[in-house]
């Protein structure tokens, strides 16, 4: 079975009718000025993503069209979570036969599919068919007994899958704060070992998220989770005995693109710590480390924990623009010469402009942050009014809670957008626009449902709601 390094995948092209659509953006990097994050010419030489990634829930039978919609974004690689641990245990062979059927039917269509492994979970024992037990510390062997017996079964159940990831934490971690990040090494370890005895023809990578909650569980309000963070992540990575041919790493990425880790540092006065290095990558790769991923979980869904109403998860997902942010990433990505980037989907039919414009960045390194607006407009708005939805997605891309969120030091320079200065200016150009009733690629939801979400995200910026980044513990007072 071929793993996650294996090269881009078999059948990895996209459908035919965006064909035409990718044919109109190839000219759009000729520009002489260029667009704020969009590839210089020393691009077209630029290190190649073959993991073009989406960790996001298995689409049900009355969804199976998001699978269509994620190859036609130029995704080759689908990561879904292992939620047995919240299956009452009698329950849990008909969850493992649904997710089964659901890796196979991404497979069909062409997908690497990975599971990724919740670690630190409790097993949900009733009385409800389903909950949430929380999480437990490593150090006690019964629970750890108890877990992996559990993750032997997912594994055995879902050995059709590409490969297993091993997930550091949020949820996971030591919420008792005694465990050390060495302890989750070891974790990690017998959580390999299960895959290799079950299923040895698979891949296996230890994915860093919140690793810091191995060291005294601080809380990511603050700027001591993220130096920690920073410093486990490196402690990890420099060790031989997990990290090598037979198990790779997903990053965070934090310090180089997150809201709310930017927003401690700059509170404190201080720059970023940024890992990966390109010069700690290519170290991995002399050890032998096949599998370098990135995994910047919230750009695409704007659902950071450290947003406040309305960017946070509790506003149930808005239609949002982030390409100049996705663009940054992406290019963040090739420099430190990752094997390909992971992007979250937790809002897909909201967020479908940003995971087409994640997925079509990954894969053209030429492609500016105006000309994937562009291109999602010619799917979304008919004949001549796609030119007038590309200036309506300016304006959001312009007025972003993504934005609104990072200290202004790291904002970007906004998109030229002649002549639409306010929410009032995009609205009424958005009642001019018309929906196309048969887009050229599969969509979440048809163009008019989508162009609603485009309404309400204009008349939510025309109220001011727009929040940034929830308080920083630990911040200086206002004078």
């Amino acid at each position: 079975m071929d793993t996650l390094w294996a090269g881009a995948i078999r059948a990895g092209r996209l459908a035919a009718a965006a064909g035409a659509v990718l044919a109109a953006l190839a000219g759009t990097g000729r520009r002489a000025a260029a667009e704020p994050g969009e590839a210089t010419p020393r691009a077209r030489g630029a290190h190649a993503l073959t993991t073009v990634g989406l960790y996001v829930s298995p689409p049900g039978a009355d969804r199976a069209r998001y699978l269509d919609f994620y190859r036609a974004c130029g995704y080759n690689y689908l990561e879904f979570c292992d939620g047995g641990f919240g299956q009452r245990p009698d329950l849990l062979a008909r969850y493992y036969a649904g997710m089964a059927d659901a890796v196979r039917a991404a497979r069909a269509k062409g997908f690497r599919v990975w599971i990724l492994l919740l670690a630190g979970m409790r097993q949900w024992k009733g009385p409800g068919e389903a909950g949430s037990a929380g999480t437990f510390s490593a150090l006690d062997a019964d629970l750890r007994r108890e877990r992996l017996a559990c993750i032997r079964r997912a594994v055995e159940a879902l050995n059709d899958a590409d490969g297993f990831v091993f997930f550091a934490g949020d949820p996971g971690g030591d919420p008792e704060g005694r465990s050390t990040v060495k302890d989750c090494m070891v974790f990690a370890r017998e959580v390999r070992g299960i895959v290799r005895a079950s299923a040895p023809r698979v891949g296996f990578v230890v994915n860093l998220w919140a690793v810091a909650e191995w060291a005294g569980f601080p809380s990511p309000f603050g700027l001591e989770f993220w130096r920690k963070q920073a410093a486990l992540t490196r402690e990890v990575a420099a060790e031989p005995d997990l990290l090598g041919p037979a198990c790779g790493v997903a990053f965070s990425l934090d310090g180089y693109y997150r809201s709310l880790t930017l927003a401690c540092y700059a509170a404190a006065g201080l720059s970023p710590d940024r890992y990966p290095t390109a010069a700690a990558v290519r170290d991995l790769r002399r050890r032998g480390v096949k599998a370098v991923l990135g995994w910047p979980y919230f750009l695409v869904d704007e659902v950071d924990d450290g947003f406040i109403t309305p960017n946070n998860v509790a506003s149930g997902g808005q239609a949002g623009s982030e390409a100049r942010y996705i663009r940054a990433i992406v290019e963040r990505g090739r420099a430190l010469e990752l094997d390909g980037l992971v992007a979250n989907a937790t809002y897909v039919a909201a967020e479908a402009l940003n995971l087409w414009t994640f997925g079509q960045m990954c894969r053209h390194p030429r492609l500016s942050p105006a000309a994937a607006l562009d291109g999602f407009a010619r799917i979304v708005a008919d004949g001549p009014t796609c030119g007038t939805l590309a200036r309506v997605l300016r304006f959001m891309e312009n007025h972003g809670n993504w934005q609104h969120s990072l200290p202004e030091a790291y904002r970007l320079r906004g998109l030229a957008n002649p002549g639409v200065a306010s929410a009032g200016d995009a609205l009424r150009l958005l009642d001019t626009v018309v929906p196309r009733h048969a887009p050229p690629i599969a969509l979440p939801e048809e163009p008019a449902r989508y162009l609603a979400r485009v309404r309400a995200r204009l008349e939510a910026i025309a109220a001011g709601r727009i929040g940034g980044v929830a308080p920083i513990l630990g911040a200086p007072k206002a004078p």
